[in-house]
Formats: C-alpha cells, sequence, structure tokens
C-alpha cells in the first residue's frame, strides 16, 4: 500500500478534477454528522472492512482517508491496503485543517441530496400549498391526491390522514393510474422538504399536466400547525393496479438522456462486468424492496430510486465511477438517472429501451447486514428519538437548517449544482 498527505488544496484540486476519486471520512456516523467536506462518504474505521468495498468498488481509485487529525485515517490506509487498494492518501491535519484553510464543514446526513433539492426548489420555485391551505381545499370540493414519498416504513410511522403511500421513485411509474385525469391537483409529501421537492419536480419534468404541489414543510409542517397524523397500514399506490408506463417511458428516457445518462443494452453491460475488479461499477435496482427480493439481476444491491436520489451517498463512494440503474419498466431506471447526473455523478446509465434483465437471485445477498437510505435526513435527524414527538422535533430542525445549505456550497466553491431545465426536453 503506498501512501501520502494531502494538504486541504492540493485535496480541493484532486476532488474537483473528477474522475475516479473517493474521499472518505472514516470518524464515527455521529461525528461524522456534526461537521464533514461536502463530497465525503462515511466509512467509520470500526466498520471499515465492511463499507469501504461497498461504498468504493473496484481497486483502480484516487482513495483518500480524512478523520479529525487523530490518526484514525492511518490506521484505515493499513486496512484499505489489506482489502486490496493499491494506494491512499491522507488528508494532512483532518478536517480541522479543512477548516483553519477555509473549508466549509456541512452538518447532517446526506447532504449532498439535500442541497440539490434546495438549489431545484431556487431554480423552479416548485408550487407548495400549506398544510391549513390543504385542509381547506379538502372541506371546500378541490379534492387532491396527496401523495406520500417516504418509504413505506416512515410512512406507518406517522402520516397525513388519507395520503397514498408512493415512495418517490415510483411516482412517476404510477401517476398515471394514481391519478388518471389531468385536473386533479396532485399533492406531494414527505417528512420535511427535499424528497416531496424532488417528487413534484419529476412529475414536472415527466410532463404531468396537472397541477403538482409541494406540501410546505411535510409531516412536520402538518404536526406543527395542529393536525392531527395518522399512524399504521394506509393506501398503497401499488394497490391502485397496474401502471401505465408507455408515454412516460418515453419521457424518462428523453430527460435521462438530456442530462446526461447513457443507455446501455446487455453487450455493454457484459463488458463493464468484466472490467469491474479494477473499474468501479454499481450495479443499483431502483425498483421497491419487495420487488428487488422477489427476483433481481445477479450482483444489484436494493436501492429504491426515491431513497437513492436523497441519500445517493449511501450507496456510492465513486463520483467517478460507472454506476448502472436497474428496473423492470423503463421509467423508474432513468428517472434517478436524469438525478443522478444532476447530483454531479459522471458515469451513469440505465438500460437501453426498458430492456429488462433476466432475475437470477431472490432475496438479500448474504451477508448483506443493513439497507442504506431505509429512511432519509429528515426523517430522524438524531438518531436516539424515542417518541414521535421527538422525532418530529428533530426533523423541524433539520427542516430549518436544510435551507441555509445553497448559500454554504457558494461559499465553499467545491462543487456547483446547475439543475435541469425541464423546458429542454
Amino acid at each position: 500500500m503506498q501512501t501520502g498527505l494531502l494538504d486541504p488544496q492540493a485535496l480541493r484540486d484532486r476532488v474537483s478534477a473528477g474522475g475516479a476519486v473517493a474521499l472518505v471520512d472514516v470518524r464515527r456516523k455521529r461525528p461524522f454528522g456534526q461537521g464533514h467536506i461536502l463530497l465525503a462518504v462515511n466509512a467509520p474505521l470500526h466498520c471499515l472492512e465492511y463499507e469501504l468495498p461497498r461504498l468504493v468498488l473496484g481497486r483502480d481509485v484516487d482513495l483518500i482517508l480524512c478523520d479529525d487529525g487523530s490518526g484514525m485515517a492511518e490506521t484505515a490506509a493499513t486496512t484499505a491496503g489489506d482489502l486490496g487498494y493499491a494506494s491512499a492518501a491522507i488528508l494532512d491535519g483532518g478536517i480541522k485543517a479543512w477548516s483553519a484553510s477555509g473549508g466549509v464543514l456541512f452538518e447532517g446526513e446526506n447532504v449532498l441530496g439535500t442541497i440539490l433539492a434546495e438549489c431545484v426548489d431556487e431554480t423552479y420555485a416548485i408550487p407548495k400549498v400549506t398544510p391549513d391551505e390543504l385542509l381547506t381545499w379538502r372541506s371546500s370540493g378541490r379534492t387532491p391526491v396527496v401523495l406520500d414519498s417516504r418509504p413505506r416504513e416512515s410512512y406507518q410511522r406517522a402520516h397525513i390522514p388519507g395520503a397514498i403511500s408512493c415512495p418517490g421513485g415510483d411516482l412517476v411509474y404510477r401517476i398515471d393510474t394514481l391519478v388518471p385525469d389531468p385536473v386533479t391537483p396532485i399533492v406531494i409529501n414527505c417528512a420535511g422538504r427535499s424528497r416531496s421537492i424532488y417528487g413534484a419536480q419529476s412529475l414536472i419534468n415527466a410532463g404531468i399536466s396537472n397541477c403538482v404541489y409541494s406540501l410546505e414543510k411535510g409531516t412536520v409542517g402538518w404536526w406543527r400547525a395542529g393536525h392531527a397524523l395518522a399512524q399504521g397500514a394506509g393506501p398503497r399506490a401499488h394497490e391502485a393496479g397496474l401502471p401505465a408506463t408507455g408515454k412516460r417511458r418515453d419521457a424518462a428516457r428523453r430527460l435521462a438522456l438530456a442530462c446526461g445518462a447513457h443507455a446501455i443494452d446487455r453487450d455493454i453491460l457484459k463488458h463493464w462486468r468484466g472490467e469491474a475488479e479494477n473499474i468501479s461499477l454499481h450495479l443499483l435496482d431502483v425498483r421497491l424492496p419487495e420487488e428487488y427480493e422477489a427476483g433481481h439481476t445477479f450482483g444489484a444491491v436494493s436501492a429504491p430510486g426515491g431513497q437513492l436520489v436523497e441519500c445517493s451517498d449511501d450507496w456510492i463512494g465513486l463520483r467517478g465511477g460507472r454506476v448502472v440503474l436497474l428496473d423492470d419498466d423503463g421509467v423508474r431506471a432513468p428517472m434517478a438517472a436524469s438525478w443522478l447526473r444532476q447530483l454531479g455523478y459522471e458515469n451513469v446509465a440505465f438500460m437501453a429501451d426498458g430492456e429488462e434483465l433476466e432475475p437470477d437471485e431472490t432475496g438479500l445477498p448474504a451477508g448483506e447486514v443493513h439497507e442504506p437510505g431505509e429512511s432519509g435526513p429528515e426523517d430522524a435527524y438524531y438518531p436516539d428519538c424515542a417518541t414521535l414527538e421527538e422525532d418530529l422535533l428533530a426533523s423541524e430542525h433539520y427542516v430549518l437548517e436544510q435551507i441555509k445549505l445553497p448559500e454554504q456550497v457558494r461559499r465553499d466553491g467545491l462543487v456547483s449544482f446547475s439543475p435541469h431545465e425541464p423546458g429542454q426536453i
């Protein structure tokens, strides 16, 4: 294992240049959440043997390790060498040196996805409805369809009465079945802001003619306005029947290609698989977890589309590596690909013409001990919340903080975001 030191400016130059570079923060989850470099992914030293090979696939990478200056990165470099990585650079002085040099430290988890959501909202000024306005609509006969874009587990813990559970990656895929007419208003909600912004803009990008709104501050805002939340099972999107995918497939494909994603065939994927030992290849199945468990392509990892977009750094540690998204409908993978490209992932692909790969595995892969991105950063800003009220208060704090993120990004200068204009497709 070859190791070396990078000062903060050298780190900035290397990360900004893009390509096969992975910046890995080896501190524990809580210190990482209290302040980290924007493009860093978290692989704590105590579980590095599992986390690093999962996040940073392939061995032909520029691996950069950082800590708090305590020496953990040096220990991590030894572990990385044992895992087969050829070299690793270490941020000299850790995040303290980064901060002292003028670099910004970002609080929270999955900050990258949250920042893009805020930039999308700044750019598009997505229409919003407050909880009180939504109640007024319901009582006055203007009955919107409310779609909760969080994972099923979060929905069951607390949701707006009457909302339909439809995780964000399925919104475009299922919308024509859920809302068959072009005049019914559609309201997207999540715990706070980010996933409702992504969900609403995804529908707009896909050419939905209905008026689409984001619920202001989501379930947190609903609760804070004094309205009761429902718990337990509720209506699910897939209960509305089989989705109609024809026109949505065409729109999703055009959008993904316009954002710079690639449509590949089986031969290209086979070739990439053959190079995966050295060139990073993330094969991600963006369908719902139960669909993945029922049958999936060998080597694919479950990464439900809505969660992948907001929590991409839970799955992908190499922004310049190859990322191939899989579905069985030709809608969900290209929609997720369009967002990953806007997040700055350089080599994102989906199967051409919605080409379905034969499922040859069921269940979860052997050795998979957790599911990244099961919730979102808004769902539990503090992981130790014992009650629903504590969880909602923590989520409210996160929502208030995330609005400040775009200005921090501009001040930091490490990366910039340019949301895609829907009119360009």
